[in-house]
């Protein structure tokens, strides 16, 4: 087709050149391989395209498995379903291909015609961590220089997920390829964009050599690269030139704001933005020790640089995620976090982590609602690529029951970090708060990538429970109880679907164990909120709930949706209660 080409059909119009469907005159989100598929079953509506000639229009010159591109017309239909499409538009030929059933209209009279595929701009990218190599002749460089390598890539990707007309994904969905042999359009394929990004990175005393190559996952090709050489106290400096090179390359037209932001340095004191980038480093691991590490280095960077206001950002981040990988008590962990994220944005309004964690506090911990969402409105308006902040932005919107825009949130975080297990979770979860029967199906596909995730399950768990399907919710969350030994959350979810699936003795062990743990450990109240619910106990239920509102427990943000509360909600002392959370006036 001409890069001018319109079309319509059922109250869908696509943009062919400008890479647009729009319904209803709002834009639909679509990959663009998703679109690039549209586009070529739109040439020839009533007819079946091969899928040998589907694979070959979509991905040319690429050797791409069957799956893919089932997976790819699976994402289109369920778009173009989200979309309020009212019916089914793309049918499955058995042993043959596709065919799109329904009239297409040109607008203008214009006949259809192929659209080279070699115009494909770039739209969506990943960063992979740069490799060391050895100051000699070749050979992998330091263990020590890891953190460096996945360092310079969290930069650029933050740098780059402030510019609105570039999908970019976040370091979650890159970090395990750190030290990994790897084929830059494969994993581009994998994470369903249209180049990679990779770099090596050479160190001989202070001085370093950078060398970048942009990967075509089209063509597998390089399609432009260079290198960089420079002293290790200008790392900063040569971030800043990556990405302008960058920019220019991808023929990007960024505003004046979108170039400051695209320049903008953690700090110039040298070894403080070493100390920031082991911060992120550790951080990025997203475990209890990586966390402690991670708040070491930070702490480092501010000593050597006080006025390093992303070291405090980086504080923030680790402080908040503190109570999900150990048992220490929101009160420990909440008011250090908003105490860092508050100095970050006093020295910089500018950083959508700072911004984000602190709208994060203020939601579970403080369950101040609107400086919440203005917060993630905020950190979403500066880095529009920043997948947590449309993660956690999502849960606010579906504690406070606008499940439509949650949903959306969680979409467009999944969008951007396809692979990652706890995202896809988590628009399982949110489908649940809206009991959206959709859930199960979302879940279950998160568990086909890994079917170890003990967080799916424990979500499955809620999607089965919310159908009457008690005994298998008891499984779904026996499963995660099992994959997550020693997890009081799981334990708590298992104990009190069994509650309710009739079988209270054994829900009575597990509240005999958790009560005995509490004595040494702390156990949060919500947690024997549940399980008294789920036995019938209402009163109980809600005199812990009330004690977890003092605790600052996040599972109280979630009163007012959360089907796990629904045994509770026709007590008397309910309304009280959802006073005392801030959810009722």
């Amino acid at each position: 087709m001409h890069d001018g080409t319109v079309l319509e059909f059922d109250g869908f119009t696509v943009d062919v050149g400008g890479r647009l469907l729009l319904r209803g005159g709002r834009p639909v989100a679509l990959t663009p391989k998703a679109f690039d598929t549209l586009a070529v079953l739109l040439e020839r509506p009533g007819e079946v395209v091969g899928k040998d000639d589907l694979l070959a229009r979509v991905w040319p010159g690429a050797f791409v498995e069957d799956a893919i591109l089932t997976q790819n017309i699976y994402t289109l239909r369920k778009a173009l379903q989200e979309a309020g499409g009212g019916r089914a538009y793309i049918e499955t030929i058995p042993r043959r291909g596709y065919r799109f059933a329904g009239p297409v209209a040109v607008r203008g009279g214009e006949a259809p015609r192929a659209r080279d595929a070699r115009q494909e701009q770039i739209a969506s990218i990943a960063v992979l961590p740069f490799e060391p190599l050895s100051g000699g002749s070749g050979g992998s460089g330091s263990a020590d220089d890891s953190y460096l390598g996945l360092g310079l890539a969290d930069a650029l990707i933050t740098r780059l997920s402030k510019l609105r007309r570039l999908a970019v994904r976040p370091t979650s969905a890159v970090r395990r390829y750190l030290g990994m042999e790897r084929q830059p359009a494969d994993v581009g394929r994998l994470l369903q964009v249209d180049a990679v990004l990779e770099g090596t990175i050479r160190r001989s005393g202070d001085k370093l050599r950078i060398g970048v190559q942009l990967v075509s996952v089209r063509d597998d090709a390089p399609s432009w690269a260079t290198q960089f050489d420079a002293r290790s106290t200008d790392l900063f400096k040569l971030e800043d030139l990556i990405s302008r090179e960058l920019a220019d390359e991808l023929q990007l037209r960024l505003s004046n704001q979108e170039r400051d932001r695209l320049a903008h340095s953690a700090t110039v004191h040298p070894e403080a933005y070493d100390a920031y980038l082991r911060g992120r480093y550790f951080w990025n691991r997203r475990t209890l020790e990586g966390l402690t590490k991670g708040i070491e280095s930070f702490r480092r960077a501010i000593e050597l640089d006080p006025e390093c206001a992303a070291a405090y950002a980086g504080l923030a981040d680790c402080r908040v995620l503190l109570p999900l990988h150990s048992a220490m008590a929101p009160r420990d962990v909440f008011p250090q976090a908003i105490a860092a994220a508050e100095r970050a944005l006093a020295l910089d309004d500018s950083l959508a982590e700072a911004h984000t964690s602190l709208a994060y506090a203020r939601f579970i911990y403080e369950r101040r609602w609107e400086e919440a969402e203005q917060g993630f409105r905020r950190a979403l308006d500066l880095s529009p690529g920043y997948a947590t902040a449309h993660q956690w932005y999502a849960f606010l919107l579906a504690a406070r029951g606008r499940h439509a825009e949650a949903v959306a949130e969680a979409r467009q975080a999944r969008d951007l970090d396809p692979l990652s297990l706890v995202i896809n979770s988590d628009l399982g979860m949110v489908l649940c708060f809206a009991r959206d029967a959709a859930a199960e199906e979302q879940l279950r596909r998160t568990l086909e990538l890994d079917a170890s995730f003990a967080y799916a399950h424990f979500e499955l768990g809620f999607a089965l429970q919310q159908q009457g399907r008690l005994e298998e919710a008891v499984a779904a969350f026996g499963q995660a109880a099992r994959l997550a030994p020693g997890n009081p959350v799981m334990q708590a979810a298992l104990g009190q679907a069994l509650g309710l699936a009739g079988r209270p003795d054994e829900a009575r062990t597990i509240l005999a164990h958790l009560e005995e743990r509490s004595d040494r450990e702390l156990i949060e109240a919500s947690l024997f909120g549940f399980l008294w619910a789920g036995l019938g106990e209402k009163e109980r239920a809600i005199d812990h709930l009330e004690e977890a509102c003092r605790q600052g427990s996040r599972f109280v943000a979630f009163l007012a949706t959360w089907s796990i509360y629904d045994p509770l909600r026709d007590h008397p002392r309910w309304p009280a209660l959802l006073r005392t959370a801030g959810l009722l006036p």
